[in-house]
């Protein structure tokens, strides 16, 4: 009877591991975003039937997304222990084979067992929480200041040791769209904030009304935009593409219509394009029309 309820057991955990492992695999690996991986059209955008977090673009935001495989694994597996232990829990003592139930009521190693492994686990997730805690919050010397300002319901830049480039960012209307923009409606802005690549960039976030949020998954970047207040947040991005996000707090009416557009481009592109912006920017001053090259 022994050798049949082991049996049974290791029945049960193969076949709950193999489905906890493909699933695990499928989520971690996630081949729908690695087959865009190299896509320009697919870096800042979600991506149908995608499983996991998107992609990493920058060093917070990988060190976020290899925290999640880290704690989707755990719970992976502590599901996957439970499952085993309650299936084959209905099957060994179902009440046609145990019609009288045991006296046993406690067992102290168990419950020791019980006690000591989900601290070992939480220790497990605690190190490097606080690694990444520490990192999100320890601002180091920032190379580019961008002031970030919400507004109902639109975005505003500014660029305070570039000259104090302004720039003001608002959706897209959809009678404004391309047919091949439609797809990402909601997401396009007039003008976007650029930013350069490889480098370390400080954002003051704050906002003029009401409290907004300032959110881009695809960079790691969150941060509450409240009225009469700054608060601060740095990213240091690693590859060069156009990355999306929206106001995660609800603000008003137009909630759902202020997207958050940031176009990351080489160093010799951003110098140029402060350039164009500064020459804008005086050419407004004597009441010229700009000619330059523009934010859109």
């Amino acid at each position: 009877m022994a050798r049949r309820d082991a049996i049974a057991f290791f029945l049960i955990a193969a076949c709950v591991i193999v489905v906890a492992v493909a699933f695990g695999a499928a989520s971690m690996v996630d081949v729908v975003q690695r087959a865009h991986a190299h896509d320009p059209g697919y870096v800042g955008l979600p991506v149908d039937w995608q499983l996991n977090f998107h992609r990493p673009n920058s060093v917070f935001q990988r060190g976020l997304y290899d925290f999640h495989n880290l704690l989707l694994g755990i719970d992976i597996a502590i599901c996957s222990f439970v499952a085993i232990l309650i299936i084959f829990a209905v099957w060994r003592f179902r009440r046609s084979r145990n019609p009288a139930p045991t006296p046993l009521t406690h067992n102290t190693p168990l419950e020791i067992a019980w006690t000591v492994l989900p601290v070992m686990v939480l220790i497990a997730i605690a190190i490097p929480s606080f690694e990444l805690l520490y990192s999100y919050n320890v601002v180091p010397k920032a190379d580019l200041v961008v002031k970030v300002i919400g507004h109902q319901w639109f975005w505003e830049y500014q660029y305070p040791d570039k000259g104090n480039i302004d720039i003001q960012s608002m959706t897209v209307p959809d009678d404004q769209l391309k047919p091949e923009q439609k797809a990402d409606r909601i997401f396009l802005v007039d003008h976007y904030a650029v930013l350069p690549v490889d480098t370390n960039v400080l954002f003051q976030v704050t906002s003029g009304d009401v409290v907004h949020s300032f959110l881009v998954s695809t960079l790691g970047l969150q941060k509450y935009a409240v009225p009469g207040r700054i608060n601060e947040i740095w990213t240091h991005i690693d590859r060069e593409g156009t990355f999306y996000g929206q106001c995660s707090q609800i603000c008003g009416l137009e909630h759902a219509y202020m997207p958050v557009g940031i176009r990351v481009v080489s160093k010799p592109d951003f110098d140029a394009w402060v350039k164009a912006q500064q020459q804008n920017k005086s050419a407004r001053a004597r009441g010229e029309t700009a000619t330059v090259l523009s934010a859109r």
